[in-house]
């Protein structure tokens, strides 16, 4: 087990327990590792649940914390480094790595070298990365698949700011007037942060939520206004809010006098009639009353929010966009106060402290670029025989240099790039290419570790020890509460052995501590420059210290927000108007085509690679799944259930459809989940141009232009059992069960029942079960146990896992199978929709709580069903469903009332 100081404590019911934070999303939420004893046995952890008093989270998890104990449990674990397929010892793969490294710099240079990284590594992980490469192996091409969610936040902080800063704290909920959510499905993405807003909205009835966001999402139905602007529009939108500002006088002039530049230039470009609110709102199709109706409520609330996130970030135009935002903050003084301020929200746990180390390749160390002075600083601190002088190539353009043979050697930590880049079938190929791959992984099914020349075994979440940074600058301790399965190591520990290996010092690290103390350090260059970030009171803290470490924001001791002097961290100490390009969105091909936006959803993380194997987490969404408008649907002949294909630049990408009322007319929606043996060929990035923001160099996942047609299928099926089906098929899809697992496959042949067949275990077919067209079951039989089961139909199926999964219990009854398939296939029912994954509830619960027990309120359904009482995530549903049922209740929101509708008149644009 880890070390007692690793956060170790005695609880008074004499259990011992361990505070860590979620390894998730970028809230940062505590929890706490309950055990039953602390034998370091995974048996032995009774409980994983939110820490009460961590500051981020008060206690509270999402449906993806709440099954963090379920995480550990992976179905297959790298557990011993391997060199071209063979296990091999610590020190031959650190040999190999360091020998190849060393060969690849003397002989193409060391921009022929790279280092891929990820969110999810902790601080000291991405200082000694960062090192390494930026300071002793002299190349700058170290970046982080945080470019693909938080580089257009950073860039518009620098330019607005002077500085990477997010001035907004999560107390400052409580204090707003106004709420503004862009871009961001936050009951879902950010479910624990949404459930504090809603718990403001409650406490104050006059607490206001606007959502923009081009479909009508989970959090978008629980607003009092939604803007449902199309695709890149929202540098518009925000020039038209600020126009608007300025012709109501609502500027706050001193403020901008006395601690702004830049007005003047943005004030000009506003001035023109398209800026005008009837002409904005013209332009992005929205209602004028709707647009009236924000613009006047950001006018009216002195503290005002606005959040945003990958709506804003992944695009073409996402730090002009952030920009926007942050503008009508600086316009109006609303920064730098408790309930105001631009408020970046962080994709994942350690995005931040990845910033704050320098862990993105157009950054050098602790906020510093590559100028002059700050490439002298950091090298004289760590000696550096070889400083990197320039950036060096972001994401989307190493993966590219790689496809071009000018990259040579790429270490891969953390991240599976072959799914979350865009192209992805491009950057495959890249990586086939790259004379030596090296993949620091806990798992051998990741889709990048197929390509490893070096295949490492990682220490995972609960394995590892170290700092993280969140969403509003809250440093919280990762600790330990697992021994490494096998030979797994520490991230940092396997960098410092391969720099030692190749000679440098430096890396002789005794503890975690020891790395972090001196990245503490490190920061002390910014004491006597503009910059804000220097916690470099931390390098002499001790191992105790270091241990019992309880969450703090930095800068450390400052009770008051960033910014409330006034002054920012720029050469003039002013903050800077930023003058945004008005961009379009594709124009002509997205008119002709199918917009495609991507994104995440409820109940998955990243690639799968640690939750698609929770059978709970897998309900929500059972298949790569596209989403249409209903009418849409109707108008190009489409049925929900069917199988459609998604084509872009010669790509296919086989999909169930389904119907969703929230979208527009052209739009489509998927989750960028989907992959490896979960998807298997249905990762929607292949779909995904490699186009990205010129400043930030952040991919446009949003915008993807796609046509979309009916697949060729002859047999829909899904095969139920232990094994995967022993059939080939076009379209194949995993779901984890708890009992038995679900392969969703289609074929564009018809299946034959000879397919199924198998001389070790007995094979029985029913022919024309059900009601359904030429639909047929097949079963393997050994013994009176069932093996597998295989529904086929010519047309798509509409199934519900959960009759099935008992008949895999016991002695097969024939009979219990055909009383499951009437009960589903009768009155023609469609499968329940889970709503509720916390505590598993289901529409057609919910629906018969309303229908049958007569329960009328939000209330009642939370008292007998739970529903709605963890995240939060699903309040909307839920209300909406009780909406449906109870039409004659008052509006449902929680701490909502309605905005009082207006009309515009011609005057009141002036």
């Amino acid at each position: 087990m880890a070390e007692p100081c690793s956060g170790y404590r005695q609880q008074p019911d004499g259990k011992p327990t361990v505070q860590s934070a979620c390894p998730y999303c970028g809230v940062g939420c505590g929890v706490s590792i309950q055990y039953r004893h602390p034998s370091g046995n995974l048996k032995m952890i009774a409980e994983v649940s939110g820490d009460p008093s961590h500051p981020a989270n008060r206690g509270a998890l999402c449906v993806k914390g709440a099954a963090l104990k379920e995480s550990l449990s992976l179905p297959n674990r790298l557990l011993y480094p391997r060199v071209h397929g063979e296990e091999v010892s610590w020190t031959q793969a650190t040999a190999v790595i360091a020998e190849k490294l060393m060969q690849t710099v003397a002989e193409h240079g060391p921009d022929s070298v790279a280092m891929y990284v990820s969110g999810q590594l902790l601080t000291e992980d991405y200082y000694v990365a960062n090192k390494l490469m930026k300071g002793f192996i002299g190349t700058a091409n170290l970046d982080t698949n945080s470019r693909l969610c938080m580089s257009s936040a950073v860039a518009a902080h620098n330019r607005a700011f002077g500085e990477d800063l997010v001035p907004v704290h999560y107390e400052d909920i409580d204090k707003a007037g106004l709420i503004v959510i862009v871009g961001a499905n936050t009951a879902w993405t950010h479910p624990v942060l949404f459930r504090r807003i809603q718990q403001a909205r409650e406490a104050n009835p006059d607490l206001r939520l606007v959502v923009i966001d081009p479909r009508r999402t989970t959090t978008a139905a629980q607003a009092d206004l939604h803007l449902p602007v199309a695709n890149d529009g929202d540098v518009l939108l925000f020039h038209g809010l600020l126009r608007y500002l300025m012709d109501h006088q609502a500027l706050d002039q001193t403020f901008i006098e006395a601690h702004c530049q830049g007005y003047e230039a943005l004030a000009e470009e506003l001035r023109h009639e398209q800026y005008r609110l009837m002409a904005c709102a013209d332009a992005l199709g929205l209602s004028r009353t709707l647009l009236h109706d924000f613009f006047t409520l950001f006018k009216d609330a002195p503290e005002t929010l606005t959040l945003f996130c990958q709506g804003i970030n992944q695009s073409a135009s996402g730090t002009d966009k952030a920009n926007a935002i942050i503008n009508c903050h600086l316009a109006t003084g609303r920064i730098g106060k408790p309930g105001a301020g631009p408020f970046s929200l962080t994709g994942q746990p350690n995005a931040m402290g990845g910033r704050e180390v320098g862990g993105l390749a157009n950054q050098l160390a602790v906020h510093r670029g590559f100028d002059a002075d700050s490439v002298q600083a950091v090298g004289e601190f760590w000696q550096a025989p070889k400083m990197a002088t320039r950036p060096g190539l972001k994401a989307v353009d190493l993966f590219e240099a790689m496809y071009e043979g000018k990259v040579k050697f790429v270490w891969v930590i953390a991240t599976n790039p072959v799914v979350s880049l865009p192209d992805s079938r491009k950057v495959a190929e890249a990586l086939s290419r790259c004379d030596c791959v090296v993949v620091s992984d806990i798992s051998p099914d990741a889709d990048t570790a197929a390509f490893a020349d070096v295949l490492l075994p990682a220490a995972g979440w609960g394995e590892k020890d170290g700092m993280v940074t969140n969403s509003e600058r809250m440093m919280s301790r990762q600790r330990a509460f697992l021994p490494p399965p096998g030979e797994a190591k520490a991230d940092w520990r396997a960098i410092c052995e391969v720099a030692q290996a190749m000679g440098f010092h430096g890396f002789d690290f005794a503890s975690v501590a020891d790395v972090y103390r001196e990245y503490a350090a490190l920061s002390g260059i910014n004491r006597h420059a503009p910059y804000l970030f220097d916690i470099s009171e931390l390098a002499s803290m001790s191992d105790e210290d270091y241990a019992n470490w309880q969450p703090q924001r930095w800068p450390l001791g400052r009770p008051s927000h960033l910014f409330s002097d006034g002054r920012f961290p720029t050469v003039s100490g002013r903050a800077h108007f930023v003058l945004p390009a008005l961009t379009q969105d594709a124009g002509g091909e997205l008119a002709e085509r199918w917009w495609l936006n991507t994104g995440r959803q409820r109940d998955q993380w990243h690639t799968m690679t640690r939750t698609g194997h929770i059978a709970r987490l897998a309900e929500s969404e059972s298949e790569p799944t596209v989403y249409m408008h209903p009418l849409s649907a109707r108008k190009h002949q489409f049925n929900a259930g069917q199988l459609v294909s998604l084509n872009h630049a010669g790509q296919t990408l086989l999909a169930k459809l389904a119907l969703d009322g929230g979208l527009s007319a052209k739009q489509l929606f998927m989750s960028m989940h989907w992959a490896g043996r979960f998807g298997f060929d249905s990762r929607v990035n292949q779909m995904v141009a490699p186009v990205v923001d010129p400043v930030s160099g952040q991919p446009a996942f949003k915008s993807a232009a796609v046509s979309v047609s009916a697949a060729e299928v002859a047999s829909y099926g899904v095969w139920m059992g232990q094994q995967p089906p022993p059939f080939e098929t076009d379209y194949l899809s995993f779901q984890t069960g708890e009992r038995v697992h679900f392969w969703r496959f289609a074929c564009k042949v018809p299946l034959a029942k000879a397919h199924l067949c198998d001389q070790s275990e007995q094979m029985l077919v029913l022919d024309e079960i059900g009601s359904g067209p030429n639909r047929w079951a097949g079963l393997r039989m050994k013994g009176d146990r069932l093996k597998a089961f295989c529904l086929v139909s010519e047309q798509p199926l509409s199934f519900d896992p959960q009759p099935y999964t008992a008949l895999f219990d016991g002695t097969f009854s024939v009979r219990t199978l055909l009383r499951a398939f009437v009960a589903l296939t009768s009155q023609g029912q469609t499968p329940s929709r889970l709503v509720c994954s916390c505590f598993r509830v289901s529409d057609r619960q919910i629906l018969k709580a309303i229908e049958q027990d007569g329960i009328t309120s939000l209330h009642g359904l939370q008292t007998q069903l739970k529903c709605g009482t963890n995240c939060g995530s699903c309040l909307g549903e839920v209300q909406s469903l009780l909406k449906q049922q109870t039409t004659d209740q008052p509006e449902l929101r929680a701490g909502a009332l309605p905005v009082r509708a207006s009309s515009v008149t011609e005057g009141e644009q002036a």
